[in-house]
């Protein structure tokens, strides 16, 4: 099985979880750490991701939205929102560590390619050089 396909289905078992848990225990805070800590483990497992990132701008997405739930959620006594809230936070709680864990990787390669971009000008001015002095 490749590390795609792993890390593919251990997201969407991680959002099935999460929304589960945002239905059926609402408020428990152990089941918010497992969701925190499987984010962790999720995230891990998507730092070999190939387009990580798009995958971690839609989690930046979902995220935002799911903060503007919890936000209506709590000002309104709309059962509707109250459900939502508890399904957003969920699922907040879930792609937050996927999306830090995606975005420090992606800052990671930034760097890399900035260095890589440098190192390979600094040895063709040195090319040049060496050119014309011949």
């Amino acid at each position: 099985m490749k590390w795609e396909t792993i890390a593919e289905f251990s997201f969407i078992c991680g959002v099935l979880l999460a929304f589960i848990v945002g239905t059926m225990h609402s408020g428990n805070e152990n089941s918010y750490n497992l969701l925190m800590v499987l984010g962790s483990i999720v995230g891990l497992i998507n730092i070999f991701d190939t387009e990580l990132g798009r995958f971690t701008n839609a989690l930046v997405v979902i995220i935002i939205s799911a903060i503007a739930f919890i936000v209506l959620g709590w000002v309104s006594s709309n059962p509707m929102l109250i459900f939502f809230k508890d399904l957003s936070m969920a699922i907040a709680l879930f792609t937050a560590p996927v999306a830090f864990i995606g975005a420090i990787k992606e800052v990671y390669n930034i760097m890399i390619e900035y260095k890589n971009k440098k190192n390979k000008t600094r040895h063709s001015k040195k090319r040049v050089s060496r050119k014309k002095r011949r």
